[in-house]
C-alpha cells in the first residue's frame, strides 16, 4: 500500500464506525462529558411565570403614563413580593408592590420600574418618567415553551447542559455508553514507571500512559494491557486473547518495516480486514488502521514514537471515538493563530502537525508557539504543547507573523 492522504485515511476511519455504543439511563449527575442518546424537551414553559428581571416596583404602566419631573406620580406601595412568593390579589390602580428579582409579578401589574428611578416618600414612591409596559418583566415561555426541544441527542453534556436539564426537573438522561478501548504497547525495550531501568537500552513506557490519559479525558473507558516484548508468538496470544474484549484496540509500535515490526503481519493472520497502512502525514507516516468482528471492532496500530502515538490519537482515533459515541461533533477544535517563530522544512511532500503552543495576546489575538524540536521521539514536546499546526503538502515554510491553522488538544 503507499501512502495514503490524510482526508481518505480519515474518510476510511469515520465510514468504518458503523455503529454506536448500547444507549444507558444515567444520573445526570454521573453523565458530564457524555453524549446524549435522546432529544430532551422542555416539560413546561420557561419561565414558568412572569417574573421580574430586577429589584424595583411592579406597577401598572397605564398609571405612568403623564410622570414626569413637573409632572410626578405618587404611588401607594401596598406590600412587597420576594422570589418564592405569589400574589393572588390583583394590583389596582395607582398602587405598587416592592419587588425582588425572580419574584413572580403580581396580577395587575405590567411593569417594573427600577428603584433609582423612584422616590420613596413613606409609603409611597414617586415617579418622574414613565414606564414602559413590560419593562424588567421576564414572560412566561419567553426562553423555551413547552415540548421544546432543550438539549439534542448527540450533544455532550457540559456543566451548563446538566444545568438545564436539572432546571427542568430531569434528574437522569439516556446516553451512549462509553466505548471499551484497549492499550498495549510492544516492544522488548519498554520498562514500566517505577520499575528500574536495568540496562542500556531500556526505556519508559510512556505510550500507554498518554494514550490512556486521552481516552479518559475524551469519553472512553480505558484499559492498560501493558506492554509485551518483541515476540510474534507472545504477541500473537495476546492480542488473540484480547481483541474481542473492546470496541477500539490500540497498539503502539511495531508497525514499521523492521525485521521485529510484527503487528501488520499479526492482524493479517488473525483476519482483520486492513484499511490502511502508512499515510501521508508527519509525525506518524506508518499508522496501520483496520476492522474485525464484521467489522464492529476498530483496530489502530499506532507508531512507537511518543509524539507520533499522540498526535495520530487526536487526528483519527478521537473522531471515531466521538462516532461511537453518537455525536454530532467528531473533531477538535481549529483556530487560526499567527505564528511567533519561523518554521521550514526540507521536504514538502507530507502534511506535517507540528507542536505548538497557543495562548492569547492583546485585543485576543491568537498565538501559537512551535517547538524548537520537530523530533518524533521527543515526548518533552506533548508536554508542552496544547495543539498541533497543520503545514500542508508542498509547504516548506511558514513565517513568523504569518497565520497558520491549529488543531487544539
Amino acid at each position: 500500500m503507499g501512502l495514503l492522504p490524510y482526508e481518505e485515511a480519515l474518510e476510511l476511519v469515520l465510514s468504518s464506525v458503523t455503529r454506536t455504543t448500547p444507549v444507558e439511563r444515567r444520573a445526570i449527575t454521573e453523565a458530564v462529558g457524555r453524549i446524549l442518546a435522546e432529544d430532551i424537551k422542555a416539560t413546561f414553559n420557561y419561565p414558568v411565570f412572569d417574573y421580574s428581571a430586577m429589584d424595583g416596583f411592579a406597577v401598572r404602566s397605564a398609571d405612568t403614563k403623564n410622570a414626569s419631573p413637573e409632572n410626578p406620580v405618587e404611588l401607594e406601595v401596598i406590600g412587597e413580593i420576594s422570589a418564592g412568593e405569589f400574589v393572588e390579589t390583583p394590583l389596582e390602580r395607582g398602587r405598587a408592590y416592592k419587588i425582588f428579582t425572580g419574584a413572580p409579578i403580581p396580577p395587575g401589574a405590567d411593569a417594573v420600574i427600577e428603584i433609582e428611578k423612584t422616590r420613596v416618600a413613606g409609603n409611597k414612591i414617586v415617579l418622574t418618567e414613565p414606564v414602559e409596559e413590560g419593562a424588567n418583566i421576564r414572560k412566561a415561555g419567553e426562553y423555551a415553551k413547552l415540548g421544546d426541544v432543550i438539549a439534542s441527542k448527540g450533544e455532550e453534556l457540559t456543566p451548563g447542559k446538566i444545568g438545564v436539564l436539572a432546571a427542568f426537573g430531569y434528574g437522569y438522561a439516556k446516553i451512549y455508553a462509553k466505548p471499551r478501548v484497549a492499550i498495549l504497547s510492544t516492544g522488548s525495550e519498554l520498562r514500566e514507571p517505577c520499575e528500574p531501568l536495568l540496562k542500556p537500552g531500556q526505556i519508559y513506557n510512556s505510550n500507554s500512559y498518554s494514550l490512556l490519559a486521552a481516552v479518559l479525558q475524551n469519553g472512553g473507558e480505558a484499559v492498560n494491557l501493558g506492554s509485551v516484548g518483541d515476540d510474534y508468538e507472545l504477541l500473537k496470544k495476546t492480542l488473540g486473547e484480547t481483541v474481542n474484549d473492546f470496541d477500539v484496540y490500540i497498539t503502539t509500535g511495531g508497525v514499521s518495516m523492521g525485521e521485529k515490526d510484527y503487528v501488520q503481519f499479526l492482524v493479517e493472520e488473525l483476519g482483520f480486514n486492513i484499511k490502511f497502512h502508512k499515510i501521508r502525514v508527519k509525525p506518524g507516516k506508518p499508522t496501520l488502521f483496520a476492522t474485525y468482528d464484521g467489522g464492529k471492532r476498530l483496530f489502530f496500530g499506532l507508531p512507537g514514537n511518543p509524539v507520533s502515538a499522540l498526535v495520530n490519537f487526536y487526528l483519527l482515533v478521537y473522531p471515531a471515538l466521538r462516532k461511537l459515541q453518537g455525536a454530532k461533533d467528531l473533531f477538535k477544535p481549529k483556530v487560526k493563530a499567527i505564528l511567533t517563530e519561523d518554521f521550514r522544512r526540507k521536504g514538502a511532500k507530507r502534511r506535517e502537525f507540528i507542536r505548538v503552543k497557543v495562548h492569547f495576546g492583546e485585543e485576543g489575538t491568537v498565538y501559537a508557539t512551535p517547538y524548537w524540536n520537530v523530533s518524533s521521539g521527543d515526548m518533552l514536546s506533548m508536554g508542552f504543547a496544547n495543539g498541533v499546526g497543520i503545514v500542508y503538502e508542498g509547504v516548506k515554510e511558514v513565517k513568523k507573523g504569518e497565520p497558520i491553522e491549529v488543531i487544539l488538544f
